[in-house]
């Protein structure tokens, strides 16, 4: 039996997360879980899972947490959170959303055995200091992202390949048209089609912003050239990815659109545990794939061309949409308002080299200051 420590228990991988746990109760023991404002969930969890430490990232929230027994130990705030990610175990989830997670993350790679990564924001902008140090300090880190995951699926079977391909589902407006793009509502953009995912990720799907984070994902973690990682529209997303080899051989890797599968195949890796119930034919279902329409999704081309530059870019980009994601869900811009922040805030970054996670933090807050300058502005 593994120790697991969970960091966003509460949240939509987390949750996912213990479900599979639940049903695999002999191969995990829960040690560790945290939330950074739903204290409720957490209690929640906490009576079913018996973990030995909780952490609230949020200060005003933990002083909610009543007497929990002397046999849990309570970490508070941000200080907290990162003594939190000091709790030696075999297997971290680490699934907090956006950069907040890097700091947590740097610390955990040194006390854990093997950390399941749902954070892209950590690899997007310090993909080189993260890999570095889990190298130096031998920990094993397994992308939960289900299209990064099904690569490292497919990655196991044979690496005699020429291009990676990544499917896209396009979001909830990929049948709009663009000039209807400025009246659609939160409300219309977070009905994804096909994935239950949390609102800021739902909504860079609907931009492609998500997809191009992911193809940064692929070059990091499996040391890819840009020019080797395609994109397919693929609307019903079961096929993850694809690897074409050299004589155009295509393998894919295909499950449900549900986050189970990939977060047991990076808790349990090289190993395999019961995810789902069932994963029939009894229904039916189809296969539809397109080429990708690169004019229909403009960010994906300033997220890959920031990539390319290997400066500050993708710590500015990363400040910026997460700023416009949120002013557009607090109905504060229109949905196309996002699309020129990220233009403008791109165009006008001062250009610099990122030499320390500092550097990360610094360019990040940044473009959210200079996203909300512009906003004000519009």
């Amino acid at each position: 039996m593994e120790t697991l420590n969970i960091f966003g228990s509460t949240g939509s991988i987390g949750k996912n997360a213990l479900d599979v746990i639940r049903k695999n109760k002999k191969d995990f023991k829960v040690l560790g879980l945290s939330t950074n404002t739903n204290i409720e969930a957490l209690i929640s969890q906490v009576k079913e899972f018996s973990p030995s430490y909780i952490c609230v990232a949020d200060e005003e929230s933990a002083k909610k947490i009543k007497h929990l027994g002397k046999k849990i130990k309570l970490f508070k705030g941000q200080s907290g959170l990162c003594e939190f990610a000091s709790v030696g175990c075999d297997v971290s989830l680490m699934a907090i959303s956006g950069i907040s997670a890097l700091k947590p993350l740097m610390v955990n790679i040194e006390h854990a055995k093997k950390i399941a990564l749902a954070n892209k924001e950590s690899i997007v902008t310090a993909g080189g200091f993260v890999l570095t140090k889990a190298k130096r300090f031998k920990t094993k880190i397994f992308p939960v992202d289900s299209e990064i995951n099904a690569l490292y699926q497919l990655f196991a079977l044979q690496k005699d390949f020429s291009k990676v391909y990544l499917t896209a589902s396009g979001g909830a407006l990929f049948n709009y048209r663009l000039k209807d793009l400025s009246r659609v509502s939160a409300k219309t953009v977070l009905t994804h089609p096909t994935w239950d995912m949390g609102k800021r990720i739902t909504v860079d799907s609907a931009t492609l912003v998500n997809k191009g984070f992911e193809i940064v994902e692929a070059h990091y973690f499996f040391n890819l050239p840009y020019e080797n990682i395609g994109v397919v529209i693929h609307r019903e997303s079961r096929v993850h990815a694809f690897v074409e080899f050299k004589d155009k051989t295509l393998f894919a890797c295909m499950y449900p659109p549900d986050m189970r599968i990939p977060i047991s195949f990076a808790l349990s890796y090289p190993g395999r545990m019961n995810a789902l119930k069932t994963c029939n034919f009894n229904s039916g279902f189809s296969l539809s794939f397109e080429p990708l329409k690169e004019k229909q999704f403009p960010l994906l081309g300033i997220v890959l061309e920031a990539a390319k530059r290997c400066d500050n870019a993708l710590s500015v980009l990363n400040g910026c949409d997460e700023t416009a994601v949120e002013y557009f869900l607090n109905k504060k811009i229109k949905f196309t308002d996002i699309h020129k922040a990220m233009g403008y805030i791109f165009s006008h970054y001062k250009q610099a080299k990122v030499k320390t996670l500092d550097d990360v933090f610094y360019w990040d807050n940044w473009g959210r200051v200079k996203t909300k300058e512009y906003l004000r502005a519009l």
